[in-house]
């Protein structure tokens, strides 16, 4: 997450979800930001004037799935005003969900990443929202990604993770997924949950992984559908 994406569709419908899950399950859910310098990830990334899908607040029929927090992203239409901590000091949504806001950076990524562990000591659910997405190349280190290594040592705290992966632009989204499950029990991690697909453009998705136990008694299952169900125009639930 870079703070220039504070408050675009995707942000929208990532809170959009966390809000319904707090609320469902009566608890915060922890949310990792993996908040990142662009200047961190390379030079050329400082350049990139992405950030800026935000006609989504034009739209009616969106913005009333939740107008609380629609009302709030408008404030960040102008970019000098995306600042994480000042958001997260703000807003409504601290209710429901506790963020870590600590920038990653390559040479104290582990100690970012100990200290997110005590972080979320309190937090059963845990949300990951790298730029990306999951890294499958483990010789590597992208700040735009999160790592395997790092999903299993909060499993291995008996927390339910579920991190943002976006869309590949080279490869069907089913056969794309299918790949990231597969690489996951490679790694001897069963993805058990649906995968929830939002709609939005690039497609977004929430891959979820926790210990069968926990995610019965969670009873998430059920809640993603009636998730899927209230707002099936918008994200679909999809199996591989």
């Amino acid at each position: 997450m870079q703070e220039r994406y504070l408050g675009d569709v995707h942000d929208f419908y990532k809170f959009l979800f966390l809000k319904y899950l707090s609320k469902k399950l009566k608890e915060k859910i922890g949310l990792n930001w993996y908040l990142v310098s662009p200047k961190q990830v390379s030079l050329s990334e400082d350049k990139k004037k992405d950030g800026e899908k935000r006609n989504y607040l034009k739209n009616k029929e969106i913005c009333s799935l939740d107008s609380s927090i629609s009302e709030e992203f408008i404030n960040f239409i102008q970019i000098e005003k995306r600042n994480i901590i000042d958001f997260t000091e703000r807003t409504h949504l601290k209710r429901y969900i506790k963020f870590y806001n600590k920038k990653i950076t390559v040479l104290e990524r582990k100690s970012w990443f100990q200290a997110s562990l005590f972080f979320f000591k309190n937090q059963e659910v845990i949300f990951l929202d790298p730029d990306n997405g999951i890294l499958k190349n483990k010789n590597k280190n992208s700040l735009k990604h999160v790592l395997i290594d790092e999903i299993n040592r909060y499993l291995v705290k008996k927390k339910i993770v579920i991190f943002t992966q976006f869309q590949s632009y080279n490869t069907n989204h089913l056969i794309y997924l299918r790949e990231i499950k597969d690489f996951f029990l490679s790694n001897n991690v069963e993805i058990l949950m649906p995968i929830l697909r939002n709609r939005t453009a690039p497609n977004t998705f929430f891959v979820t992984a926790g210990n069968k136990k926990a995610l019965v008694n969670k009873k998430l299952t059920q809640l993603y559908k009636m998730y899927g169900e209230k707002f099936k125009d918008k994200v679909e639930l999809i199996t591989v």
